[in-house]
């Protein structure tokens, strides 16, 4: 009982590596076609990297329960397993992000400093210089790093908390 647990957790890990990876490359695809066709300021474009991380959980959940896990899983190996396989999403695309808006396109930090912005003004026309400033610092690539990492691994706890209570399967108790 005690290598199938151990086996479990380092096959739980693997599969999160996996499946987290590949999340966090459709992020990472959604980011570059919202790049490529200005999609910064569509608010349903958001939604779908939140169907992406969602998609990612469950079908991560499922096959790993089915494969790894002999078709069972508690709720709270599916729940650990939902916010590992989320924060490697997160990484991935949180480190993209930075390489991305650093190196490859810092024009597109530009538009999106921008965006913030104009969104403010719309939110408080009679913002300062200096607030509109403290605003455009958040613009910035480390702030997309962390914000990618925890917001990525607090979402998919949430999505986890809910997707595990449907994706758990009990271990039928032996007969005597």
């Amino acid at each position: 009982m005690e290598n199938q647990e151990v086996s479990k957790k380092g096959g739980m890990f693997k599969q999160a590596l996996t499946y987290g990876l590949l999340t966090g490359i459709g992020l990472i695809i959604l980011g570059l076609i919202t790049y490529m066709f200005n999609l910064y300021t569509i608010t349903w474009v958001q939604y779908i990297g939140y169907l992406v991380l969602l998609a990612g959980i469950i079908f991560g959940t499922i096959k790993f329960r089915d494969e790894q896990s002999g078709g069972f899983i508690s709720y709270g190996q599916a729940l650990g397993f939902g916010t590992l396989l989320s924060l490697v999403a997160g990484v991935v695309s949180g480190v993209f992000s930075y390489i991305f808006f650093s190196f490859l396109a810092p024009d597109a930090l530009e538009t999106l400093r921008n965006i913030a912005e104009q969104q403010m003004l719309e939110r408080a026309p009679n913002a300062t210089d200096e607030q509109l400033n403290f605003a455009r610092r958040f613009v910035h690539p480390i702030v997309f790093l962390f914000s990618g990492i925890f917001g990525n691994t607090f979402l998919g706890f949430i999505l986890s908390l809910i997707t595990s209570a449907f994706l758990k399967k009990k271990e039928p108790l032996p007969e005597m």
